[in-house]
Parts: structure tokens; sequence; C-alpha cells
């Protein structure tokens, strides 16, 4: 990363701006990675183990209270045998994974969460910007997000971890725009959300932006704002959750295949030997294809590199500043310690999953460039930073023709997918672990009325997407 240029070096001109790339102004990348194992909450200081605390202790929650026989643990590979049967298999243990676990928990089932890497949400959503906004036009989107907000807002709450912080700030979602029409284009934006109960956004003409945010150019017509949208420290929110499920975590174990017999599910195997178990959820993020095919599944997905920088304090930077994006660009940035992070939508082709992920240190110049046609500081930012200024990284979006993800069950019986997010993992998640534990469960039909099935219509090629933003 920073490695690839000389401290103090200037960060390299772009090769081509991506001014007018397709804007995904959702599932946004975190710069940092999680810290090292070491210091995870609540490991030992010299134990495979890693967050053992055992002993009853009652989750509240909106469906009632949950009695759970024991909290959740974290083990590294190695430090105890590998369980040979599951009650529920999960495979992966970024955010998806975890929040499958902890409401899979709720039903009263134990999971085995089997992460390839060393830690927890050490892949790609080490990568998330990790913000959410409840401004959506779409229902299938709003279904997801809105319950997840809910839910990040009362996480100590929901898990039962007093005091457990994940990172929240509400310092409000900023969407932009230069376009002629653009105030009637975000009034109808803004309307379209009240349709799904959200009465607190806001239509805004170009002078009152300004006013609000005087750091916003001249050229920006109009915006569409919320002040309790916001974001979340996505390893803190894995690690509570993991820490809070019926469940247990093995790091460092990668799954090869998922085995069947006579259209069922039978197991998964592992670098470490073979696991019988009757249900396996696949939430491997963008390894997810690759397993799925294991099992003779052909998932309507595809895997594309998604870049984020964060920079290090600057004084022009508002630290009380919203989540901004320039909607005709795609570029986006958010507030960290004094610093930001940025990204930006770009026309990327589809890649195969990769652990680590390339990098392009053209990208700071990029998205610095098209965040100033919004922010004009950004110009005068990226003309002094230099390389040891800034936090190169890439995750990769597990992307669907119709920008759904594909929640539910599959052709065979016992396997069940939370995958495709396209960047909105962390937005969504917990709205859609809801929605799929109630399918495992029985309580939601996984037929025609689900709209994130995996034989939807709307993942034909060439569907279109029906958001806004």
């Amino acid at each position: 990363m920073l490695g690839a240029l000389p401290a103090g070096a200037p960060i390299p001109a772009p090769c081509r701006l991506a001014v007018g790339a397709p804007a995904q102004p959702a599932g946004h990348r975190r710069a940092e990675p999680g810290p090292p194992e070491h210091l995870e909450r609540g490991a030992p200081a010299a134990s495979g183990t890693i967050g053992t605390e055992r002993g009853c202790r009652r989750i509240p929650s909106r469906s009632g209270t949950k009695v759970l026989d024991g909290m959740g643990r974290i083990l590294r590979r190695g430090a105890e045998p590998l369980p040979r049967t599951a009650d529920a298999v999960v495979i992966g243990g970024g955010i998806a994974g975890a929040l499958d676990a902890f409401f899979l928990g709720r039903l009263g089932r134990q999971s085995l969460v089997l992460e390839r890497g060393s830690q927890l949400a050490g892949l790609t959503t080490a990568q998330a910007v990790a913000c959410f906004r409840a401004q959506w036009d779409e229902p299938a989107h709003a279904r997801l997000v809105l319950p997840s907000i809910a839910f990040y807002e009362r996480f100590a709450d929901e898990t039962g971890l007093p005091g457990w912080e994940i990172g929240l700030r509400q310092q409000g979602w900023l969407f932009l725009t230069a376009s002629d029409d653009g105030p009637e284009t975000m009034r109808r934006f803004v309307e379209a959300t009240r349709g799904f109960g959200v009465d607190d956004s806001e239509s805004l003409a170009g002078d009152e932006v300004r006013r609000r945010f005087p750091w916003v150019a001249e050229r920006m017509t109009a915006a569409a704002y919320r002040a309790r949208d916001g974001w979340v420290s996505p390893h803190e929110v894995a690690q509570g959750l993991a820490r809070a499920a019926d469940s247990e975590v093995r790091l460092g174990t990668s799954v090869t295949a998922i085995l069947t017999d006579g259209g069922r599910v039978t197991g998964v195997r592992t670098d470490d030997g073979e696991i019988a178990t009757r249900t396996v959820v696949l939430a491997g993020g963008p390894f997810s294809r690759r397993l799925a095919a294991t099992a003779g599944l052909d998932l309507p997905v595809e895997t594309v590199r998604h870049h984020r920088a964060m920079v290090t304090p600057q004084p022009e930077i508002p630290a009380d500043g919203p989540m901004t994006l320039d909607t005709d660009t795609g570029a986006y940035w958010r507030p960290e310690g004094g610093g930001a992070f940025l990204g930006m939508g770009q026309d990327e082709p589809g890649t195969e999953p990769a652990d680590p992920v390339p990098t392009d240190w053209t990208f700071p110049a990029v998205v610095m460039d098209a965040a100033s046609r919004a922010v004009p500081f950004w110009a005068a930012i990226a003309g002094r930073l230099t390389a040891d200024e800034v936090n190169l990284g890439a995750g990769q979006y597990t992307c669907t023709a119709d920008g759904l993800p594909l929640l539910g069950g599959t052709p065979l019986e016992g396997l069940y997918l939370h995958t495709g997010d396209n960047g909105w993992g962390i937005e969504g998640g917990p709205g859609a672990a809801m929605h799929l534990a109630g399918i495992v469960g029985g309580s939601i039909p996984d037929d025609a009325t689900n709209p994130y099935r995996l034989d939807r219509p709307s993942l034909a090629a060439g569907a279109a997407r029906t958001i806004t933003y």
C-alpha cells in the first residue's frame, strides 16, 4: 500500500478522470483494517482463544427476550480441534456472517462460523467506510435498511452487551447535484422516502445548502439531506455480534467445498477436515460464487473492485460534517478523526476474488479531483498531499444485475444465501440477516413474495436497477 511510493512523494496524477462514473453511494469502505488480534476485546494475553466468556444471560429484543446458553467464542486455528458436526454452519466471518449467526441464535440455532482470514471482518468489511442512510426511494432496499439503522441505534440493548460501543456517528448524509433540474429531482427523491415512513429527510435549494454547509461549491443547485444518517465502526459491530451470538467462530479455517447428497446439504469440507450439518448459510462475500459452484450452483453475481482512500487530518475538513455525495460523479467523502475517507463508483470490470485486493495508486488523485467539483477544498488538499498522508485500500463488491442482494434458499435443501450485497452489506446487513433468519425459521416464505430470492426475474441479463441513488 503506502510502501508502493516513497514517503513524502506526491500522489500520482490520474491517468484518467472517472467523471460521470455510475454513482454507488452506499456500502462504503472503511480505510483502516481491524486492530491486531491481540487487541481484540476480551482476548487473553497469550492464548488461541479470543473472548471465551461463558454463562447465561438474557438478550432483550423487539421480538421478546431470548435466553442464550452461553456467549459466543472466537478461536484461532489450532486452539481446539475443529468440531465434526454443527447445528448450522455459516461460511464467512464478515459483517454478513456475524449477523447471520446472531439472528440464527435468536431462533435457538447454534452456528459454527468459518472464517478463512486471521480475524473477523478482515477482508471486505475491513475496507468499508460503513455509512448508512434512511434515504431510499426503492422499497426492497428500504425494507432492509430501515430496520438495520434501528438495530445499530439500539445495538447494546439488542445484543445484551451493556456499554458496547460501535462507533455510531449520526452526522448526516448529504446528496448533492449541479444539474439544472436538481431542485425538482431532489424534491421527488425526498418525497419518495416519505412513503417508507422517513419523515425527517429534506430537499434543499442551493443557497440553503451553502448556508448550512459553507464549503459546498456555488455550482451545486440542490441537495437531499437527513441529519440522522451516519456511519458505524464495522469491526466493533462484528466483534460485538460474535460475542453476543450463540455461536463459535473459527478463524483461519477455509471452506473448500459445500457437500451435498440427494439434493440437500450434508456438510462442508474445510482445509482442516469435514463438518457434517444440514444447514449452511453462504455469506462468503467475493468468494461466494466460487463456493456455490462446488455444490453445482452458478450464482448470478459479479465481483468488482471498489477503492477507498483515507487522508490524514487536514484543516479544511469539517470534523462534524456529514457523509457527502456528488450524485453527478459518484464521488463521496466523510470525516474521520480530523481526516476523511473518500470513495467513488468507477466503471471497473468484474474480477476474480482476491485476498488482498490489489490497489491503483492513481485513485486518490482521481477521487479528490472528482470530489472537488462539489467541495472545492479537496483541490487544495490534493495539491499538497503526499503519499505518507494517504491510506489506500480496496475491497470487492459482490454485485447483482438488479442491485438487490441474494437472500433465501436455493435448489439445494438446507443451503441458504446471504451474498450479492452490491456494497450495501453494512448498511442493510441487520435487516438482511433478520430476513434470512425468518426464511430459515419458516416465519417468512421463500417464494415469489421474497424480492431477494435466487430465481427472481429481475436477475435476468440486462435488468435495470430501480434506485435513484
